[in-house]
């Protein structure tokens, strides 16, 4: 073993490449500067640069529970003289307990026993630094001792691509070029070994090789067939654990270090990591810390303002709690122990197969601090095939899931509120698509099976849509933009109950014009007879009608598999139970991969 200490998390600054929203990182006052391609901070006598921040502070409540910390330790580098705080934070921001104060030479004087502070192990710990003469403060961090009993430790990092050449190569190359630089130390401290394996569904990807890096062509059987192909390289290379990424995530390397040295000291052996999305679009706005899933995707802490310090310690305090029933995380950045799967993924293609891995396998899934990807928010990427298969797992999931079964009304409700939803937005082509969804769940397990690869049934979604299709537009030809204002009390309950004038005869409403951002809102729609959905970054729309004839047709169909789904419910719950440990399994998988060989 290279040394009997791991760093549990470093001292970050802002990267260009990743996300400047300095608020996320580090707060300056005085005469103190953020060099973001120095990677560093610059000090004048009394300057301060504070860590009290999403990214940096440390949640030693989260760690404590889950982790065995037999000692605590902060390491400062850089130069000059510099007064010192360590201060924990609990509920009440203004009222911070004082760990250590001190006066620090950085050449000289720069680790610092924190240990005391496992007395009581609880709150989050800030980092404080205000120059006494000209100083340089370069970097830090936070490190404990390493268990001589710490089992050997390899990371296999599994990310799925499909022809999205140039995001695969950019995340390769950041990957590798960690491994090869700054991440190779730290590695080595954490007694740690990293391989990464890019399973290719379009077999189109050209990552620049290297020795920690290995790409799998695979047939295009999505996101749950790719990372079920991970899965089964980690498991025959021997590692003891497996990361699960997107291959468009924009992510921190020090991810990689935060999640190896929690799993590295984690009490349970079932202790999994689930990194938290940030959309692309405002990226110091939480979009999901994990999520819990009953009857609909549930993600904790949207929209939470991770510039505001009291609004970051309300979701670390609550990090540290246990986390609630049916808990999930995305796989855009989920981390497990290989010798825990009990079920591989279910083969839904897309959208579902992390809730239903996570749910199966009952994993110890924890949150951390500053573990976080960057990427496209899903109202962007809503579309009526999206929502087809949103539709299918989320009624899977409540046929086969341990204590999750709601019984045929229930369940049924499930698929009402997606679909009035649509209706209301008068989204008709995802309205027929979930209703389409909810037809083919009927057909039983045998449809999951046979449509692994949706190379049938996606080209059949995708005919089906007539308004809710991308076009590129001329702006000047759309209604003028106005501000958006939620309507009256008044006004939303009568378009409530009249599910936006479709039950009002001869009502048609205004012509709307709305954003992208606002588009997976309802309340826009209100009043709306005609809407025109616009993309201002890429010039592009699609309209959608207010249509009576189509309304009472879907209604009809709906009505129809309603009574299909009465009378079949049972059967069907009891074929899937019972298909399901059939159909979770390498043995599945490894058949699909021989059948459909790239």
């Amino acid at each position: 073993m290279a040394d009997t200490s791991v760093t549990l998390q470093r001292l970050i600054l802002p990267d260009p490449v990743i996300c400047t929203e300095e608020g996320l990182y580090v707060r300056t006052s005085g005469p103190a500067i953020l060099r973001l391609q120095n990677d560093d901070v610059t000090l004048q006598p009394g300057g301060t640069v504070r860590f009290d921040t999403y990214m940096n502070l440390l949640n030693l409540g989260t760690w404590s529970t889950h982790c065995q910390l037999d000692g605590l330790t902060l390491t400062l580098t850089g130069t000059g003289r510099v007064a010192l705080q360590v201060t924990r934070l609990t509920d009440d921001v203004m009222a911070p307990q004082i760990l250590l104060e001190t006066d620090v030479v950085l050449e000289a004087d720069t680790v610092h026993n924190l240990t005391h502070a496992l007395t009581n192990p609880a709150g989050l710990i800030v980092v404080s630094v205000t120059a006494i003469s000209d100083a340089n403060l370069t970097g830090g961090a936070f490190t404990a001792p390493l268990p001589a009993s710490a089992a050997p430790f390899r990371l296999a990092i599994a990310i799925t691509t499909f022809r999205r050449e140039d995001d695969v190569a950019q995340t390769a190359a950041r990957i590798t070029g960690f491994f090869d630089g700054p991440g190779k130390p730290l590695l080595a401290q954490a007694d740690a070994q990293a391989h990464l394996f890019i399973v290719d569904n379009g077999q189109s990807a050209c990552p620049a090789p290297h020795p920690t890096l290995t790409l799998i062509p695979n047939a295009n059987l999505g996101g749950a067939g790719g990372f079920a192909r991970g899965l089964v390289a980690a498991q025959d290379g021997g590692f003891s654990h497996c990361l699960f990424m997107d291959d468009d995530a924009s992510f921190e390397m020090e991810n990689l270090i935060r999640t190896i040295a929690f799993l590295r000291l984690a009490r349970s052996p079932r202790a999994a990591v689930a990194g938290a999305m940030i959309s692309s679009a405002a990226k110091w706005r939480m979009w999901e810390n994990g999520a819990r899933f009953w009857r609909a995707c549930r993600p904790q802490y949207t929209g939470t303002d991770l510039r505001d310090l009291q609004q970051v310690i309300t979701m670390e305090r609550d990090a540290a709690l246990p986390k609630p029933a049916h808990f999930y995380g995305g796989w855009w950045y989920f981390a497990f122990p290989v010798d825990q799967v009990r079920h591989y993924p279910y083969p839904f293609f897309v959208r579902g197969d992390d809730i239903s891995f996570s749910l199966a396998n009952q994993f110890d899934t924890a949150t951390l601090g500053g573990v976080v990807s960057f990427q496209d928010d899903f109202a962007a990427k809503e579309s009526p095939l999206t929502l087809y298969l949103d539709m299918r797992n989320h009624l899977h999931h409540h046929l086969t899931q341990v204590g999750m079964q709601l019984g045929w009304a229930k369940s049924a409700w499930i698929v009402g509120r997606f679909f009035l939803r649509s209706i209301v937005r008068m989204h008709y082509d995802s309205a027929n698509a979930q209703l389409t969804a909810w037809e083919d769940v009927m057909r039983g397990p045998d449809f999951f099976r046979d449509n692994a690869d949706m190379m049938i049934k996606r080209p059949q979604i995708t005919a089906d849509i007539k308004s809710e299709k991308w076009q590129a537009c001329d702006p000047a030809t759309l209604p003028p933009p106005c501000p958006l204002k939620p309507p009256g009390a008044l006004m939303s309950y009568a378009m409530k109950f009249t599910l936006n004038g479709h039950l009002i005869p001869f009502w048609r409403g205004a012509t709307q014009r709305i954003a992208l951002a606002d588009r997976g809102l309802i309340w826009p729609l209100w009043g709306t007879g005609i809407a025109h959905f616009t993309n201002a970054t890429t010039y592009e729309t699609y309209v959608v009608r207010h249509d009576k004839a189509q309304f009472r047709a879907l209604v009809g169909r709906g009505w129809g598999l309603l009574q299909r789904w009465r009378h079949e419910y049972a059967g069907l719950q009891a074929a899937y139970v019972a298909d399901y440990t059939k159909t979770a399994t390498r043995t599945f998988w490894e058949n699909q991969f021989k059948a459909r060989k790239p």
